[in-house]
């Protein structure tokens, strides 16, 4: 199976030891500025960032809820978007948020064995093409799509949005052009009639689609006009963007469910 993707963009591809300085600019402007090594894709922000420090040295899910079993314990809204935080808690952030992307890479993940969940990040590997396959079959707990390092605004918390569903997939498409663009971005993807620019706020919204006796919902992108006023500052955003794009090893790991969802970026 050829997986249909564009993640081999010069400034949004996983890199396996370190992250090239780019040129980046103030959230939601055209205008750029120079920053250090290690870092892509960055703005500067004014106020300090407390709240990855409250929730640990691992990185956050932002889910869209339509189904399942937190669902079923009426720990979350169909429809509303949550940051799970154990099996009996659930962040629920509602229908409507607002968050900024940061950074984005591949990722596929196997969980048909919950003991030893595969996560593979190279988007190359026979593994990954592996599961994007094996994800087109009927109850395969396989998933695979981009992943996205965004800011929330309500929670304040840095969090991975990973849209790995056929439908997810196709929202992700739209949160692309909110991504930091820099002029290497647009030269290596050889685009026309578009300007640098920083990161740019987008809304979040849940649309309830159906079809026949199945229905689910689906993320709705939609540009943001409010201002964020609780962003985290430059330092913090060079260190979690460097791990966020930056693969381990091989690109390949294999963890519990348990540590799936608490683990180090």
């Amino acid at each position: 199976m050829k997986v249909k993707s564009d993640w081999a963009s010069s400034s949004s591809r996983p890199v396996n030891s370190s992250v090239n300085c780019c040129t980046l600019g103030q959230i939601g402007s055209a205008k750029t500025t120079s920053v250090p090594p290690r870092v892509s894709r960055l703005i500067r922000w004014k106020r300090t960032f407390n709240e990855l420090a409250k929730s640990g040295d691992y990185l956050g899910r932002l889910q869209l809820y339509t189904k399942g079993k937190a669902i079923d314990k009426g720990l979350i809204r169909p429809g509303h978007y949550g940051i799970p935080e154990s099996a009996e808690e659930i962040v629920d952030l509602g229908d409507c948020i607002d968050i900024v992307p940061l950074a984005r890479r591949p990722k596929a993940i196997d969980m048909s064995d919950k003991e030893a969940i595969i996560i593979c990040h190279d988007h190359e590997s026979d593994e990954f093409k592996r599961i994007a396959a094996q994800s087109l079959e009927k109850e395969s707990h396989c998933m695979y799509g981009p992943s996205f390092l965004v800011f929330e605004r309500s929670s304040g918390r840095l969090l991975e949005f990973f849209c790995g569903s056929k439908s997810t997939r196709g929202a992700a498409k739209k949160i692309y052009p909110f991504l930091p663009l820099t002029e290497a971005d647009i030269a290596a993807r050889e685009l026309s009639d578009v300007d640098p620019h920083g990161p740019l706020p987008l809304t979040l919204k849940s649309r309830l689609v159906e079809k026949g006796s199945f229905s689910w919902h689906v993320p709705v992108v939609v540009k943001c006009s409010t201002p964020f006023t609780n962003l985290p500052p430059m330092d913090t955003l060079i260190r979690e963007i460097a791990k966020f794009i930056t693969i381990k090893g091989d690109g390949i790991e294999r963890v519990s469910e348990e540590e799936a969802n608490r683990r180090d970026r």
